[in-house]
C-alpha cells in the first residue's frame, strides 16, 4: 500500500460499524476538580469500496475483521465523506 489511510493516521483504535469506518484518538485529560476522564476524538469515515478495500488489507489478521470501540468518559465527533 504505497499511501496510509487518513482513517490510521495518529489512531489509538480504529472500527468498522455499517455506514462508517471510525478513527479514536485517545487522550487522558486531567482535571485538578475532578479525576482524570478518558477523552476519545471520533472521526467518522463514510464507507467506500476504496476504504474498505484498505481496511481490510490492513487489518485482514484481526479475529474480528470490525474491531470495536475502546470506551471513553467524553468524545467529539467529525464526520468525512
Amino acid at each position: 500500500m504505497k499511501d496510509i489511510p487518513a482513517f490510521i493516521m495518529n489512531a489509538s483504535n480504529v472500527y468498522r460499524t455499517k455506514r462508517y469506518i471510525v478513527k479514536q484518538v485517545i487522550e487522558i485529560q486531567h482535571d485538578s476538580e475532578e479525576a482524570g476522564n478518558v477523552f476519545s476524538y471520533d472521526t467518522f469515515y463514510k464507507r467506500t469500496p476504496a476504504r474498505d478495500k484498505q481496511y481490510d488489507m490492513i487489518f485482514a489478521d484481526r479475529r474480528f475483521r470490525n474491531g470495536k470501540r475502546l470506551p471513553s468518559t467524553a468524545y467529539t465527533r467529525r464526520y468525512v465523506d
